[in-house]
């Protein structure tokens, strides 16, 4: 007679579920890891988005227009104008106007007191004892909008000479047009020169006899007008202008990229 011990074990191979709770450990042993390495794959991702940002901000720090612009509190704000008004621009000129025709030419362009975006003062002073480039400029203007990067790129290029001042005049402010609010647009563009604002009511573009956008009122070291020019302006030109005003030594060189 054949005695069954039913209490013996099977051999292992026999068990189905054997191999299966092998994986399932091997596999919960593994998820601890591939956590770990994704929590230090998003830390390392974050450390560098913070570094590139504080980067980015330190840059821009230096009193630049863009890093104004990136904490913008208003996008308009009240002028304070002083001086003579210059003459409206010659009608139906285009581009950098005559010497001869210009009525504006050899007059002292107006003080202008204001502010940027973030409320600190910004100044269009006659009495600055250095020339000046002023560029009026409207964020809903498709021209404008082409410009400020191909003029970006003709200041990053050393095209200003050093003691040649330029400052922006963010004018003609509509939430109700395209590219609004013009902080924005300045702050991505890395522009690097000042920005005033001009009032709800265009003063300061008024008193410096605007025609349209883009707008430059280009002046000697004694704040009087040298040329004016209005829409796309070709960058030899403008380098040809403001190199005209930049005592020999501190010209910029006259060979930059065209627009």
């Amino acid at each position: 007679m054949t005695n069954t011990d039913s209490s013996k074990k099977k051999p292992s191979a026999a068990d189905p579920y054997s191999k299966l709770a092998k994986d399932v450990n091997a596999r919960s042993n593994m998820v601890p890891v591939v956590v770990g390495v994704i929590v230090a794959l998003l830390v390392v991702v974050a450390l560098i988005a913070f570094l590139s940002s504080r980067s980015s901000s330190g840059d821009a720090a230096e009193g630049s227009g863009a890093a104004v612009a990136a904490d913008a509190t208003q996008e308009t704000a009240s002028v304070q104008i002083s001086g003579t008004d210059l003459p409206p621009f010659p009608q139906g000129a285009s581009g950098l106007t005559d010497a001869s025709t210009d009525p504006a030419v050899g007059q002292v362009i107006p003080k202008v007191v204001g502010q940027s975006f973030d409320g600190s003062e910004v100044t269009l002073d006659p009495a600055a004892g250095q020339p000046q480039l002023v560029i009026f400029l409207a964020h809903w203007c498709p021209v404008c909008q082409g410009e400020v990067p191909v003029l970006q790129d003709w200041i990053d290029q050393g095209g200003v000479p050093e003691n040649v001042k330029v400052t922006a005049v963010a004018t003609s402010v509509n939430p109700d047009k395209p590219n609004y609010p013009p902080s924005k647009w300045i702050a991505r563009e890395g522009w690097t020169p000042q920005v005033m604002l001009d009032d709800s009511g265009s003063s300061a573009a008024q008193a410096y006899g605007l025609p349209g956008f883009p707008y430059f009122v280009l002046t000697d070291a004694e704040g009087k007008v040298v040329q004016r020019g209005s829409g796309k302006l070709p960058v030899e030109q403008l380098q040809a202008a403001v190199n005209s005003v930049a005592p020999q030594a501190g010209a910029a060189p006259s060979s930059v990229p065209a627009s």
